[in-house]
């Protein structure tokens, strides 16, 4: 037996390269009731190898944490209901990624730049109020370990086509994918995430 699952919305992060040794970041907002999967990729590595790590908030409290007050917009202070952590249960802390639902529903992504008990200071201001009992998620960074890695083969074009190459572990979350592009710059050509209902 098996049970089908149904996309019902795709976003499409198209072309994107960096000058070398700077990191190629994608946000991935996510949408409630819905998990989010990475369905396709095409991506040129040049000279070097890269590694595309699409990182997720895990399933510790500190991570998959709530605003325990409204936070109004143009400030950089945040704070939640829980001692914030990575996703391994580590202690947060500068630059850990971080996205947050703002009152239009919509995710916002920062870094975190410092942690006092549980009030996060952002790196940037909250650009749209976050309302009480808001989402907040902490991504960490690609050397917690809590990520899915996909190692893309230098000199050729690394092609994934209607393939499940990461899923959220939770719905309702947002991804955050980061690749390397060290030495030799590579080409981000695109990748597809789907919203499905399992």
């Amino acid at each position: 037996m098996f049970v089908r699952a149904y996309a019902s919305g795709f976003v499409v992060k198209d072309y994107h390269t960096e000058a070398a040794n700077t990191v190629i970041d994608e946000e991935i907002p996510g949408r409630d009731g819905q998990r989010l999967a990475l369905v396709s990729l095409n991506y040129l590595a040049a000279a070097t190898a890269h590694t595309l790590s699409v990182l997720h908030c895990g399933s510790v409290a500190g991570s998959r944490n709530s605003a325990s007050a409204a936070a109004a917009a143009a400030q950089k202070v945040l704070n939640v209901t829980t001692v914030p952590t990575d996703p391994a249960g580590g202690a947060a802390a500068t630059p850990d990624i971080i996205a947050y639902q703002v009152d239009t529903g919509a995710w916002e992504f920062n870094l975190v730049a410092s942690i006092a008990a549980s009030a996060i200071t952002l790196t940037n201001n909250i650009a749209v109020a976050v309302l009480s009992g808001a989402k907040v998620r902490i991504f960490g960074v690609v050397g917690d370990g809590y990520c899915f890695n996909t190692h893309l083969t230098l000199s050729v074009v690394t092609n994934f086509d209607n393939t499940l190459l990461a899923l959220a572990p939770h719905m309702g979350d947002p991804l955050y994918t980061t690749i390397d592009n060290a030495t030799n710059a590579g080409f981000q050509n695109n990748m597809v995430f789907a919203y499905i209902n399992k």
